[in-house]
């Protein structure tokens, strides 16, 4: 690969003229729609496209029994878009020399030397930095028995090296790594675990000295009651009832700093700060005219893995160009988010309810879809 080769996919952002802003007036006539009849309880949404801020504003309601608005920095849990986030520090940490992601991680986890699959047979090796990000780790599927820790009441209050050993030693694989997509939450703890070890800071630190700090993202951090005293109260989650109406979701009380979350679900973060976060990506590493990972990097964060539609840097691969290239990388969370990158037409979409991500689905898909027809109309 020559110094000068631009991914085919990159083209598009230096080529595309600056047009007339695009006519959002059917969005908006969509998010008063949604609060109407009560599809959502509020959010925000934040749409980069060509160069500059061409939409960004809250709708609707933080907490619907006392009216306070969901403005646009309007802080919320980013759920599953904490997977990506969370692989940025990753391959910070490769760029520094600290980490080989391609490699077994029993080389940084000891207690992943001796792996058993369920029917007891041996592991020949454990999975890479790259297979957990990917979903094809071998490891529990979220749906499976003992598949989402986050809600086991051993792991409350302990810190992540426990929760991740327990599962080494414990929870037998499910497949072989390398061989088998499954979407998997504990892969992502494990990477964390990972980054631990390597970089010598607990999970939470190490995403403040890899991401937030330099990218300037001020409102992310990982959930802990601490930290949620220092800064705006956070929305009321809803879910929809049985009978169509939408309920508080039941209050979990918030982990004490450093104690164990879901590596890859308990980021809170604003759409301004995912906005810094993705311009980064779509700018080749370059952050504020600085660079923040290398062109190379992120080329390698983008690219597909052979299972599954995920990429090396935890992206979903939404759609693919002519070339097999990348046009359309995101990540959706089970709080109600959604966040995508069209390098085609340059554009960047960010959505951040907290209304449960199942009951609102098409609406997210819809609004989506009202977004990309309102920066690129047939």
């Amino acid at each position: 690969m020559t110094p000068n080769f631009i991914p085919f996919f990159l083209l598009f952002v230096a080529v595309v003229p600056v047009l007339a802003k695009p006519d959002f007036s059917a969005v908006r006539a969509y998010l008063d729609e949604s609060i109407a009849d009560g599809t959502v309880a509020g959010g925000s949404v934040l749409v980069h496209h060509r160069g500059g801020v061409v939409l960004e504003t809250g709708f609707g309601f933080a907490n619907l029994k006392t009216k306070k608005p969901f403005l646009v920095d309007t802080p919320g849990v980013i759920a599953s878009i904490s997977k990506p986030l969370l692989a940025t520090a990753m391959f910070r940490l490769v760029e520094s020399g600290k980490l080989d992601v391609t490699i077994p991680i029993s080389q940084y986890l000891q207690e992943f030397k001796d792996l058993k699959l369920e029917s007891g047979t041996p592991v020949s090796r454990a999975p890479t930095v790259i297979e957990l990000f990917t979903h094809s780790s071998g490891l529990r599927n979220d749906e499976s028995s003992g598949g989402r820790p986050w809600f086991a009441s051993w792991a409350r209050g302990q810190p992540l090296s426990f929760v991740v050993s327990k599962y080494a030693r414990e929870f037998p694989f499910k497949a072989r790594p390398g061989t088998r997509y499954a979407y998997s939450g504990i892969g992502t703890d494990v990477a964390a675990r990972v980054g631990e070890v390597v970089s010598g800071k607990p999970r939470n630190e190490l995403l403040v000295a890899e991401v937030c700090q330099p990218l300037e993202l001020m409102h992310t951090f990982y959930l802990d009651a601490e930290r949620l005293k220092q800064g705006n109260p956070m929305p009321t989650r809803y879910y929809r009832g049985r009978n169509g109406r939408l309920l508080v979701s039941i209050k979990r009380t918030p982990p004490p700093p450093n104690t164990y979350s879901s590596s890859g679900g308990s980021i809170v973060s604003t759409a301004p700060d995912l906005l810094r976060w993705l311009l980064m990506i779509r700018n080749r590493g370059v952050h504020d005219g600085q660079p923040y990972l290398s062109p190379g990097t992120i080329r390698r964060m983008l690219t597909g893995h052979t299972i599954g539609s995920n990429a090396q840097g935890g992206f979903f691969i939404r759609r693919k160009g002519p070339k097999g290239q990348p046009a359309i990388i995101g990540h959706t969370g089970s709080s109600g988010t959604n966040c995508w990158i069209d390098f085609e037409t340059d554009t960047i979409g960010i959505m951040l309810t907290q209304t449960r991500g199942k009951d609102i689905k098409p609406f997210r898909i819809e609004l989506e879809k009202k977004i990309t027809r309102s920066v690129s109309p047939r």
